[in-house]
């Protein structure tokens, strides 16, 4: 994980299958913890990127348990 800490974020009834960065805080994970997920949910928008979260920008969310982060904050080995 880069940064501190990262919410983990459950996609609202009304978000579709794709969380949002304003969807609603399920957990939080902090720096150092080991994440397992091999899906990722990629977010679809007319122009731009999905959303803007530790320090770049994207659209490709990583599935985890409770919910889902987005890709820019997660650090692979």
């Amino acid at each position: 994980m880069t940064g501190r800490v990262v919410a983990v974020r459950r996609p609202a009834w009304n978000d579709g299958p794709v969380a949002k960065p304003n969807s609603p805080v399920d957990r939080y994970v902090h720096r150092g913890d080991v994440l397992l997920s091999c899906v990722e949910a990629i977010a679809r928008t007319r122009g731009g990127p999905a959303y803007r979260k530790c320090g770049r920008s994207g659209s490709v969310w990583r599935v985890v348990h409770g919910g889902q982060i987005p890709a820019t904050c997660v650090k692979r080995a």
